[in-house]
């Protein structure tokens, strides 16, 4: 697969000859005249070079436009637009963006996509690392980083029963330990290993259920992942089941969910 970094890489001209004058950091120029893609090698100094060779990369009806303006820096959504015309033949997908910068994906490969499981529990809905990370995306702050989101939520309404207490009224599910008696002599306490210490504190040596809700505990993680915790000595790359991920606190926000993101796609990359 060849796709560029950047689009500052990509000219775009009518007509190409050894000997014109190009663009110093052109590497790929894509002619309206046939159409063709080629690798470009040039040579002297200053912002206006010569071409010295052009190697054909695709040409004719192996090269297809994609209809319409697309975002140039979502790399995941550029493969997978291009690898859907794999079938009639094509070779080469060239996409226009916004601001009418041209790149193009040529031999298109979904592999190179990294899928990243998002841990989490819901409601609300959609949960809060789903939502801030398809905010993320959407926004184009990850978009550079070719990867794709999998969520995998665990639905608390699943634990509901007459002796339920969840962490927090936030829950909207029925009773909680932040505003609530627990009155049952067996009660069932759905949430996390604090949820436990603070329910253990107002009621020492109760007998109790405990089902912990904890993402970056209850779910199994398929691949690389994403998840949350309420405590901040485990923010940050850790593993699970042989796969590499990375802890995010409770309370974070986009800033320190984007960063998180990145670190892990780096260690992954490496």
């Amino acid at each position: 697969m060849i796709f560029p970094e950047d689009y500052k890489i990509v000219g775009i001209k009518d007509d190409e000859r050894p000997g014109d004058p190009i663009y110093f950091s052109t590497r790929y120029l894509i002619s309206r005249n046939g159409p063709k893609l080629y690798q470009v090698t040039s040579r002297g100094e200053g912002f206006m070079r010569e071409v010295e060779k052009l190697e054909q990369i695709s040409s004719g009806s192996e090269i297809a436009e994609w209809p319409g303006k697309v975002d140039t820096r979502n790399r995941s959504l550029l493969i997978e637009l291009a690898s859907g015309l794999k079938h009639k033949g094509t070779r080469t997908v060239i996409f226009t963006g916004p601001d009418e910068h041209v790149t193009f994906v040529h031999e298109p490969d979904p592999g190179q996509i990294l899928n990243i499981d998002i841990l989490d529990v819901c409601p609300p809905n959609p949960p809060w690392l789903v939502y801030v990370i398809d905010r993320l995306e959407s926004c184009g702050v990850l978009g550079d980083l070719t990867v794709r989101f999998r969520p995998r939520v665990l639905d608390l309404r699943e634990f509901e029963s007459e002796s339920v207490y969840y962490p927090c009224r936030a829950s909207g599910l029925g009773r909680s330990l932040d505003s609530d008696r627990v009155v049952h002599d067996h009660p069932r306490i759905v949430g996390c290993e604090v949820s436990r210490e603070i329910f253990l504190s107002t009621n020492p040596g109760k007998e109790h259920e405990f089902v912990n809700i904890c993402s970056s505990q209850s779910l199994e993680p398929d691949g690389p992942f994403i998840a949350r915790c309420c405590r901040s000595e485990r923010r940050g790359l850790t593993r699970k089941n042989g796969h590499l991920g990375v802890i995010v606190h409770w309370g974070d926000g986009p800033y320190q969910i984007s960063e998180a993101i990145r670190c892990l796609v780096k260690a992954l990359r490496e």
